[in-house]
């Protein structure tokens, strides 16, 4: 089978001090790009995840939805679907926060690939105010959603290759690609196994929690759905890597993933 053909793509970024993901940082505000994958195969265009968009804007224009803009300050240079080089026929989408998801409306013939719990979560009759503090801003989703999603739950369920241990279920998408829980971050999150690459969304958001053990800042574990199994999550990242080192994982919003992914 022919590897597919990935091109890694910076949409939009957002800042925060150093110290809020790396304990131990400066205080100084960096930039976290939203990472989106276009991976080619098979005369077909998937995206993992769509980055920020400007649909972003019109959602955070008004309270409580512009806490979120106001607390994670977003630049967008350029829209996804003005850099992409080819049709896009489907996207996965790896959990519903918005800078993620922020594109998903420039994209109305794509299929879709999403967690149920997530959308479920979206769809929710929780409070405004409650989804923008998860990071859920319902608005971005498009309005036939449901006509064009496949749910991740409904692929078929399989025992993953000894080379993702100590992952060892998930699911598998499109007859090659293995999609597996990344729990803890976010309601139904999922990273997406490409050949050789794994793209771990925000599982962490540095590689180097992976590679040197780096934690976030306890500050940032109020936004966690679970705290412990998200340091489990780590934990098996941590072990892959180290059974697999010449693995490329590609975490969303690590500044140092272009280089990394380049040289691995």
């Amino acid at each position: 089978m022919q590897k597919a053909e990935i091109k890694l793509y910076s949409v939009g970024y957002c800042t925060h001090p150093e110290f809020m993901v790396k304990r131990g940082g400066s205080f100084a505000s960096i930039k976290f790009p939203a990472l989106v994958a276009q991976i080619n195969y098979n005369n077909r265009t998937m995206l993992f995840d769509t980055g920020y968009g400007t649909h972003f804007f019109d959602a955070t224009a008004k309270f409580p939805e512009k806490f979120y803009a106001l607390t994670t300050p977003v630049t967008l240079e350029k829209p996804l679907f003005e850099m992409l080089d080819s049709k896009v026929d489907s996207i996965f989408i790896s959990h519903f926060h918005a800078d993620h998801i922020g594109g998903l409306r420039d994209f109305p013939e794509a299929k879709l690939y999403c967690s149920k719990e997530a959308y479920e979560v979206a769809i929710s009759k929780k409070s405004r105010f409650t989804k923008t503090r998860m990071g859920v801003l319902p608005q971005l989703l498009p309005n036939d959603f449901e006509k064009r999603v496949t749910f991740i739950e409904d692929l078929p369920k399989v025992k993953l290759p000894d080379y993702l241990a100590p992952f060892e279920e998930g699911y598998l998408l499109d007859e090659r690609f293995y999609v597996i829980e990344l729990d803890g971050h976010a309601e139904g999150q999922y990273g997406l196994v490409v050949d050789d690459t794994f793209f771990v969304s925000d599982a962490v958001w540095d590689i180097e929690a992976i590679t040197k053990g780096v934690k976030p800042n306890i500050l940032t574990h109020i936004i966690f759905k679970d705290t412990k199994v998200y340091y489990e999550t780590i934990e098996k990242l941590q072990r892959l890597y180290k059974k697999n080192p010449s693995m490329k994982i590609v975490p969303t919003h690590c500044s140092k993933t272009h280089e990394w992914y380049e040289n691995v």
